[in-house]
């Protein structure tokens, strides 16, 4: 299942893509035709209260939420009216995550390019959750003048997760997106002490979408994919998942000890190497620029720069 959140005509709904990825279906709407088929009182009501516009709700609910989805999804085959071509919607970040955790430094060309050394254990910071855009809004550059990119495979958390087991991590996991870490790169390089969390967490620096893809949607769990970067076209990033230095089950357990994950929760999972600060010379972003984040199955997550508004 591929989940999104999409806007048409003025009005927020959860949605699933179908006919490859071509179309959404709306899910409250086709889980009422459903429950409606079945003499259901009130069943709109129902279905709006089962299947808001809000996955965070979706995934505390389960399974009776994902059942909801799969009647809807049943209900809609064959009836347009339930289901809208994605050209004619607007698609928003499919989720907003309790709390954004990130990884620093997981893939080794990226730990070189930036002449440091790799550790034992994933090194962590946080990013705060209003900085989450979605799929075309615009990255606002702030006080910054070194405005950077981070593609990065995001892990989002189905349940509750406390002190797990490694081999036991990817029950917890609920599915994955795209995501662009975004960072300024004063706050984390220049300044003494660097401030990476703040550097990471300025309104807009957390693009997030277009889409969350359960777990189920891929051969290997977690995906096994390669995570490309363009910026104005030019191919900026592009490394396998494969060659992260710690995999998901690792970093979700690792959090675990520390912190309980909740359904909705977000891990962006590090970013490899081709990121503007380590250019020659550097790649920074500036107003005008656009910058696509990308890898199969989890479509494309494209973000235009702007100068930041008051």
């Amino acid at each position: 299942m591929k989940y999104v959140l999409y806007q048409k005509d003025s009005r927020v709904r959860l949605g699933a893509l179908t006919n490859r990825d071509a179309a959404v279906v709306d899910l409250a709407a086709a889980y009422a035709a459903h429950l409606e088929a079945r003499g259901v009182f009130a069943a709109e009501r129902v279905a709006e209260a089962t299947l808001p516009p809000d996955l965070v709700h979706l995934l505390q609910a389960a399974p009776v939420s994902t059942e909801a989805v799969g009647h809807a999804m049943v209900a809609a085959a064959g009836r347009a009216d339930l289901v809208h071509p994605r050209a004619g919607v607007k698609l928003l970040a499919p989720i907003r995550p309790g709390k954004i955790v990130g990884v620093r430094r997981n893939y080794l060309l990226h730990a070189e390019e930036a002449k440091r050394q790799t550790t034992d254990e994933p090194k962590m910071f946080f990013k705060l959750t209003q900085a989450v855009i979605g799929p075309g809004e615009a990255i606002e550059r702030n006080i910054t003048e070194k405005l950077d990119y981070e593609a990065e495979l995001v892990v989002i958390i189905g349940k509750r997760a406390k002190k797990v087991a490694r081999a036991n991590a990817l029950d917890y996991v609920a599915g994955y997106a795209l995501g662009n870490d975004v960072s300024a790169r004063e706050l984390q390089l220049d300044w003494k002490p660097e401030q990476t969390s703040l550097a990471k967490s300025f309104d807009t620096h957390a693009p997030l979408g277009p889409w969350v893809a359960t777990a189920d949607e891929f051969a290997h769990a977690p995906p096994q994919v390669t995570i490309k970067c363009w910026v104005n076209g030019e191919l900026r990033q592009d490394a396998s998942t494969t060659t992260m230095l710690f995999d998901v089950p690792l970093i979700v357990s690792y959090i675990s000890r520390f912190v309980t994950l909740h359904p909705g929760d977000a891990i962006y999972t590090g970013t490899p190497a081709g990121v503007g600060a380590f250019m020659n010379p550097p790649g920074y972003l500036k107003p005008g620029d656009v910058v696509k984040v990308a890898a199969e199955g989890l479509g494309e997550l494209e973000n235009p720069v702007i100068a930041a508004r008051d």
